[in-house]
């Protein structure tokens, strides 16, 4: 990505320095001479979790798509992050993961991705944003809503009011206002307050709860640098142990369905012992814990579909979790972010090609192209979701098929690499889904489904066909 900031286009407004809120920021800093990031929280001054994030204490992981596109943002972020203790695991070698109730088999992929704090990488952005020559940060401060023009079909600002000083409201005039505030975004009532339409909602009611704590990682500990165990519906009782920097284990038990009976200590325990599997309770049985139990809950994935709007005001654009918040349990929602900037950029970069200076239209451009970036996770979450009876939402045709054909895909991966590389490909962003449904891998699952035919009656004879990968 090239750096030409100071370019001209006047002044531009980021409201949330989410991880969306900071990444368009620095994609702005190449577009705008000027670029104000307005947060209602502190600015982090250090790698620790703040109160403006309430996930940030939580498991994340950053999909290896993702991790190229901050590479492009930020050149010197990944090296940084791992001299900082991030840790690298390639997703066949160094995760150990219990899913449909098989073990994936074990062997290099060539599918990595990078294990650290939430809070580490926010302040690593965070700090990278701050310093760029033609940004502003505006922290611990509220925003009150959109100011527009006479007949308000253009938003030329907002009106903030700091948390310290004289309290007076303030009006920050902008060529382009970009809502990154998240899935508490008020856009929708400050639309319908300008005599918009508010954009239509899908929801689907999941129910997911987190309890994390931090565990000093046992020293010479041998096996894996991360353990999944993912329940098969209508199990509900998950978990995640990834190793991260100050070489220690975030340790996430997550709960569907409104299962969250892991609110203390001993509950924490039972719970994990109550796993599918042994593997994980056994791990942390015996370890040093460092903090207390941390909490967070998710009641329903949520989209909002700006993309079908036939009528918006010029000068503002929605983006991340404020248009689409997902399920956290899939790990898509940087990488999703991430796909989004670099969205953004590509529309401004077009549309300055047409029209130059003039941004009128470019919500036209952006906000389809935003909607076809959520599309596949958005479909790859809800199908998952709906695997549990009682998550309360519309079933898409076809979803019975996804549902056995991807189970069979899991199946197959605790035995054939083939299969389990391109599922980690898909899952990582590198490789659209049609993959999964290329004929080398149709094959593989028919021999695995008579390979488990021959298992149930032995009396049928099978010699599967040898195969390279």
């Amino acid at each position: 990505m090239t750096h030409t900031r100071g370019n001209g286009r006047g002044h531009a407004v980021v409201i949330g320095a989410s991880m969306a809120g900071l990444l368009a920021t620095r994609v702005l800093s190449d577009h705008f001479g000027r670029v104000t990031l307005v947060e209602r929280d502190r600015m982090p001054q250090s790698a620790d979790p703040r109160k403006g994030v309430p996930q940030g204490r939580h498991v994340h992981a950053l999909l290896s798509r993702g991790e190229h596109i901050l590479g492009q943002l930020f050149p010197d972020l990944v090296a940084a992050l791992e001299a900082a203790g991030a840790v690298r695991v390639d997703m066949g070698n160094d995760v150990s993961w219990y899913h449909f109730d098989v073990w994936k088999t074990r062997f290099f992929s060539g599918v990595s991705g990078l294990l650290f704090s939430r809070p580490l990488l926010e302040w690593h952005i965070s700090r990278r944003v701050a310093a760029l020559p033609n940004v502003d940060v505006i922290d611990d401060c509220d925003v009150h809503g959109f100011t527009a023009d006479a007949d308000r079909t253009r938003v030329t600002g907002i009106t903030i009011q700091r948390h310290h000083g004289d309290m007076r409201q303030e009006t920050l005039n902008a060529d382009l206002v970009i809502d990154a505030s998240g899935r508490g975004s008020q856009t929708p009532l400050w639309l319908a307050s300008l005599g918009y339409m508010q954009p239509e909602e899908s929801t689907l009611k999941i129910g997911v709860g987190y309890a994390t704590r931090l565990y000093r990682r046992p020293e010479k500990f041998v096996g894996w640098k991360a353990l999944v165990v993912a329940p098969r519906p209508p199990v509900t009782r998950g978990g995640i142990i990834f190793s991260i920097e100050d070489n220690r284990w975030i340790v996430t038990l997550s709960g569907m369905q409104g299962d969250h009976q892991f609110g203390n200590e001993k509950d924490y325990l039972e719970y994990a012992r109550g796993l599918p599997v042994p593997d994980y309770y056994r791990a942390i049985e015996h370890a040093e814990p460092l903090t207390p139990v941390a909490l967070y809950k998710f009641a329903t994935d949520l989209r909002r579909h700006y993309e079908k709007l036939r009528r918006f005001p010029e000068g503002l654009l929605v983006l991340g979790d404020a248009v689409c918040s997902l399920n956290p349990i899939y790990a898509q929602g940087m990488t999703v972010v991430a796909l989004e900037a670099m969205t953004l950029d590509a529309c401004l970069k077009q549309h300055r090609a047409a029209r130059g200076d003039d941004l009128a239209g470019l919500w036209r451009t952006f906000l389809p192209q935003l909607g076809k970036v959520v599309d596949d996770p958005w479909q790859v979450t809800i199908a998952e979701d709906l695997r549990y009876p009682g998550a309360e939402g519309p079933r898409p045709r076809g979803l019975a098929f996804m549902h056995w054909y991807s189970g069979k895909v899991h199946e197959a991966a605790a035995h054939d690499e083939l299969v389990a590389r391109r599922f980690f490909q898909v899952m990582h962003m590198l490789e659209p889904q049609a993959v999964l449904l290329r004929p080398t891998v149709v094959m593989r699952l028919v021999r695995a489904g008579f390979r488990a035919r021959a298992a149930r009656f032995p009396e049928v004879n099978v010699v599967p066909e040898k195969s390279s990968l």
